[in-house]
């Protein structure tokens, strides 16, 4: 019977950029060598993800941390004249205050279950965002909380641990492919991945377009269960 919701955080219930974001890949573009915003954003992005996987146990390290020696690397790339802590920071800007993504309240109201956070990121960062948001979670479990991020194993099972709940008890759901569907199926979480660009669907991968599609393929499972 399923019982909680672990829904990621940012690129699910809030969107991955907003308008802070998008003035720091404009003041790299503009400071700097490459001119391209998308491979601004690939090259940091390439670059951030292998320090945060690598980022778990007693080399963990915080998403900030891991960022704003991102921008570093970044900046100097480039050959960049901005300070990789003020972009650092405007980010976090983003990161505390990001509003909800369309359809989220709908989704947090409409599931009926308790919904857990399970996110990438620093636990205070999510706290500011769930209080500008203006939502109710049962709970939070970051990244910095489990000192590892997604798709390692330790972070659902402190989520697990933290809900009181078995893996057969929760639906996973998020944007990522490898975090929120074939990280946490590993453990015997059932998973939805949310797929809103349509990208090819893994065999064995449930997939939905929107929360509202997660949302009926959810209520599809509770009402199967009571068949």
């Amino acid at each position: 019977m399923i019982q909680a919701i672990f829904c990621d955080f940012y690129g699910t219930l809030v969107p991955e950029y907003g308008p802070a974001s998008y003035e720091v890949i404009r003041r790299v573009c503009e400071s700097g060598s490459e001119k391209n915003p998308k491979a601004v954003v690939a090259a940091w992005w390439k670059r951030y993800g292998g320090k945060q996987q690598a980022a778990w146990g007693d080399a963990f390290r915080t998403q900030y941390e891991l960022a704003l020696e991102s921008y570093r690397e970044l900046l100097e790339e480039y050959y960049s004249s901005e300070d990789p802590k003020a972009l650092c920071d405007k980010m976090a800007e983003h990161w505390a205050a990001p509003g909800l993504c369309e359809g989220s309240a709908e989704f947090m109201t409409g599931c009926g279950l308790p919904v857990w956070l399970v996110t990438n990121s620093d636990t205070g960062y999510v706290e500011q965002a769930v209080r500008q948001c203006g939502i109710s979670p049962a709970g939070i479990v970051t990244s910095e909380m489990a000192r590892c991020p997604k798709p390692h194993p330790g972070i659902y099972q402190l989520a697990l641990q933290l809900a009181g709940l078995a893996p057969d008890q929760v639906v996973h759901i998020g944007d990522s492919l490898q975090g929120d569907a074939l990280g946490p199926a590993k453990l015997g979480i059932r998973t939805i991945w949310l797929n809103p660009e349509g990208r090819p669907v893994p065999e064995g991968v449930t997939a939905a377009a929107s929360l509202a599609d997660a949302l009926e393929i959810l209520r599809g499972w509770q009402q199967a269960e009571k068949e």
